[in-house]
């Protein structure tokens, strides 16, 4: 059975628009899946660096459950919600073992210093990661989550706001690629 999946980009300036026009609007996206039969993400020989300038994998939480999601921390518009939808699914999970990876694409503003400005700014606990990767990192991650992204001539994204939701083995059990609806990542990042 083939599964389709609409992804909305959204262009995001690092300037606030003054009349933004609304989103427009389509049926919520989102799977759950019981088990994963999808191989573990944290295969890709990929280095990210954190907030603190060290080189880490995507395995960086292995044996816990993990939200993965994309974003460049210069957005004004989608990446903000994403965060916040992200730290609400987290605390709707009620998992206190559960960890969010949130991967910059943009590694010519995003330095170690700016994802700890965000982290500070957004108020992101220990259960936070915040990194960056190369862009030939990043367009394979982006790859394998099913995140859209592009740069626009400004130097700014247009971007989807994928969430997926990892088993403790990096397998992807779960998604959602819109942020009005969260209910089956909320469920599956419960049920780990």
């Amino acid at each position: 059975m083939k599964t389709c999946f609409a992804v909305a980009l959204v262009a995001c300036s690092s300037k606030p628009a003054e009349h933004a026009p609304a989103p427009p609007v389509t049926a919520p996206r989102s799977m759950a899946l019981a088990i994963s039969t999808a191989p573990s993400i944290y295969e890709l020989p990929m280095q990210l660096h954190d907030a603190d300038a060290k080189s880490i994998g995507l395995d960086i939480d292995r044996g816990k459950p993990v939200l993965v999601s994309m974003f460049y921390s210069s957005c004004t518009t989608a990446c903000p919600l994403l965060i916040s939808e992200l730290a609400h699914t987290l605390a709707e999970a009620a998992r206190r073992d559960a960890r969010v990876l949130l991967v910059s694409f943009d590694p010519a503003r995003d330095t170690p210093e700016r994802l700890r400005e965000v982290a500070r700014e957004r108020h992101l606990d220990d259960r936070w990661t915040l990194a960056v990767a190369s862009e030939a990192d990043a367009r394979a991650l982006a790859a394998v989550l099913g995140v859209k992204y592009r740069r626009l001539e400004n130097g700014d994204f247009a971007h989807g706001a994928t969430m997926v939701v990892l088993d403790r083995e990096g397998r992807p059990i779960a998604r959602t690629d819109t942020l009005a609806d969260r209910t089956g990542v909320v469920a599956a990042l419960a049920a780990q």
